[in-house]
């Protein structure tokens, strides 16, 4: 009678592992799906920044020609030929203040998508120790339930142990 009992309770052990191991997977694919997202949303987040730089060169660029426009205007007024003396050097000053800052702008961008970068370099390594431990822990709980313990000490009384001693007899011994 104590044979079936004991079936029985394997097979409560067995399907205890199973179902453990089914919702370590599930964790594993939540843990995945959770990280397909973050990777999702940096690169919305790395297309925002991009747009976000283009449209604040183009609005530099509308208002450089504005300003150019309007000095060519005032030196037409006043007679002057806009490209010599002064006039050529105020064109030539709002063309360099442009051009530094859309290195200035260009510098930003590459700054921030770095930082989104690293961010997900970070994430990536959260979700690659979340796994580990997950795994971890499913094959630890899945030695507990062995009965190692018991299946060690007969190895260590059987003919094989004592003939060939796979190191286990005691030092100096």
């Amino acid at each position: 009678m104590a044979l079936p009992f004991a079936c029985i309770l394997l097979a409560f052990q067995a399907a205890g592992t199973i179902f453990d191991y089914r919702n370590m997977r599930n964790q594993q694919k939540m843990i995945q799906q959770g990280r397909a997202l973050e990777k999702a949303a940096l690169d919305a987040n790395l297309e925002a920044v991009k747009l976000q730089s283009g449209e604040e060169s183009l609005a530099s660029m509308q208002q450089l020609r504005k300003n150019l426009g309007s000095q060519i205007a005032t030196n037409a007024a006043r007679g002057t030929a806009s490209g010599s003396g002064t006039a050529f050097a105020l064109s030539n000053k709002s063309i360099s203040s442009f051009n530094d800052d859309e290195r200035m702008r260009r510098f930003n961008l590459l700054s921030k998508e770095a930082n989104l970068r690293a961010q997900d370099v970070l994430s990536g390594l959260h979700t690659l120790q979340s796994e580990t431990q997950l795994g971890q822990a499913f094959t630890g709980r899945l030695l507990d339930k062995l009965p190692v313990s018991s299946a060690f000490d007969a190895f260590k009384q059987s003919n094989i142990a004592k003939q060939w001693g796979f190191g286990l007899e005691p030092m100096g011994g």
